[in-house]
């Protein structure tokens, strides 16, 4: 598996002879007309079709949901849940291969729930394949696929990359198979799409739709600089507004799965926040955009590194895991512009990964490196307000990264449910995720208190319940 990881990490072929986009004389004299054919003749064959066959569970009542004041019975609480086939379709890209077997990196979603994962080459060959990884956090998963002559596409540089330059997606749009479509970068390190936890995507506008997920996004040499994710849009089609995690993140991931099995998220014990212009005018800031930092743990590296409240993070280093010696990689400077983007450096590293940060103290600039170390997130549990009396007994959190559906559902946890309660008769139970309140996602506590106090009438409630998707009514 590691001499695969090692053929990930070599950067690409040299740039072809032909410049893309440009005339080229022909033979007889003529001028032909511009095109990128020689760009995606290397990307294409290293592009597959993944097709999933599994089985999803389906929502269920609470027993009581027209009655929930009657009260619900532990054995009405645990019905069997029933569930149905479905079947799925998406993308991925071989990035290393040896001699009888490949690496594939795919998105969690196109894989979840999925039983059975099978792979479709450019050149008509399928083979089944099998999960080595998965991240919910990041969208990530890595697939094996044994065989032979498997083509492993170029690795390029996703955070080296700038507004308007040209790029291709590649994928099986609506299950056409080999499909490659043209945009420019639109911003870089996008990280306030609010898809998943850690994001730092880049944004383009090539046309990207269902069944594109976990494919290509090449730039102009037809080298690989990242997975495409996610799309926005109102339609449920492209409207130009696409998302792809950049190959340098994708592959730090990657790395994790393949050694680990999955991510070993760790700390640096720093707490921040945006930086809002009212900060900067209030704490005379000579910077305008990046990572405040509000408080330093005892103890922790960042403290230990000499990190302190009211330094300002723009950038972080990252460096590349190199395979082919026990010497760092290179290094990659991403800009921080907000606590979201701080938060996405640090989730995508593993524990006893080194990053640098690049902030700013006062007017001067200084570089520090700091260690991920394994420290478990703090559960704050917390009790709705008084004035809320539907919520009466219910103790919540956020959801720690430590959780199993850690950034695959967005929701507040049920840390606790106190007897004889409102919160008891309501059907409520201990490990419940509350994912939505009448048809609004909740994030954190204080987003289901607010979604609770401006629903003054009947309404319900989704949770999870042990992977169990489940309505819940509250009383009046």
């Amino acid at each position: 598996m590691r001499s695969l990881l090692k053929a990930a990490f070599v950067i690409g072929l040299a740039a072809t002879t032909t410049v893309p986009g440009t005339a080229q004389v022909t033979e007889r004299g003529g001028v032909a007309p511009p095109t990128y054919a020689s760009i995606l003749k290397r990307a294409m064959p290293s592009v597959v079709a993944i097709h999933v066959a599994g089985r999803e569970i389906q929502e269920v009542k609470n027993p009581f949901f027209d009655h929930p004041v009657v009260g619900v019975t532990e054995h009405g609480r645990r019905e069997t849940p029933k569930s149905q086939p479905f079947g799925s379709s998406g993308s991925g890209v071989i990035f290393a291969a040896v001699k009888n077997q490949g690496l594939i990196l795919t998105c969690f979603h196109v894989v979840e729930n999925a039983e059975r994962i099978g792979v479709s080459l450019n050149d008509g060959r399928a083979f089944e394949a099998t999960l080595v990884g998965r991240d919910a956090a990041t969208d990530t998963a890595v697939l094996r696929v044994d065989a032979p002559g498997l083509p492993a596409i170029p690795i390029g540089t996703g955070l080296s990359m700038e507004v308007g330059d040209i790029v291709f997606a590649i994928g099986s749009p609506l299950g056409l198979d080999a499909t490659a479509t043209m945009g420019i970068v639109s911003s870089m390190f996008r990280s306030s799409v609010h898809y998943r936890p850690f994001e730092g995507y880049i944004q383009h506008d090539a046309s990207v739709n269902p069944g594109n997920s976990g494919g290509a996004l090449v730039n102009a040499r037809g080298e690989l600089v990242g997975i495409n994710t996610a799309i926005r849009t109102t339609t449920g089609a492209s409207v130009g507004l696409s998302f792809a995690q950049p190959i340098g993140l994708s592959l730090k991931i990657a790395h994790e799965l393949v050694e680990y099995g999955r991510v070993r998220r760790g700390e640096v014990g720093l707490r921040t926040a945006d930086l809002t212009p009212r900060l900067v005018a209030e704490r005379n800031l000579s910077v305008s955009r990046g990572a405040l930092i509000e408080g330093v743990a005892p103890g922790s590296s960042a403290e230990k590194a000499g990190l302190k409240p009211g330094d300002v993070i723009v950038e972080t280093g990252i460096y590349k895991p190199s395979y082919q010696s026990s010497e760092k990689g290179a290094m990659s400077m991403v800009p921080i512009t907000s606590q979201r983007a701080i938060e996405t450096v640090l989730g995508i590293h593993g524990i006893g990964d080194k990053l640098v940060i690049a902030f700013y103290r006062g007017p001067e600039r200084n570089r520090v490196e700091v260690e991920v170390r394994d420290v478990k997130a703090v559960l704050v549990p917390r009790e709705p307000p008084a004035d809320l009396k539907r919520l009466n007994g219910l103790v919540v959190s956020e959801l720690p990264p430590e959780h199993p559906r850690f950034g695959e559902v967005n929701g507040v946890l049920v840390t606790d449910v106190k007897t004889r309660t409102v919160a008891e008769f309501s059907g409520f139970m201990k490990g419940d995720i509350i994912i939505k309140v009448n048809g609004t996602t909740t994030r954190l506590p204080d987003d289901l208190f607010e979604l609770v106090a401006q629903n003054r009438d009947d309404f319900e409630l989704r949770v999870l319940r042990q992977n169990v998707p489940v309505r819940l009514r509250l009383p009046f």
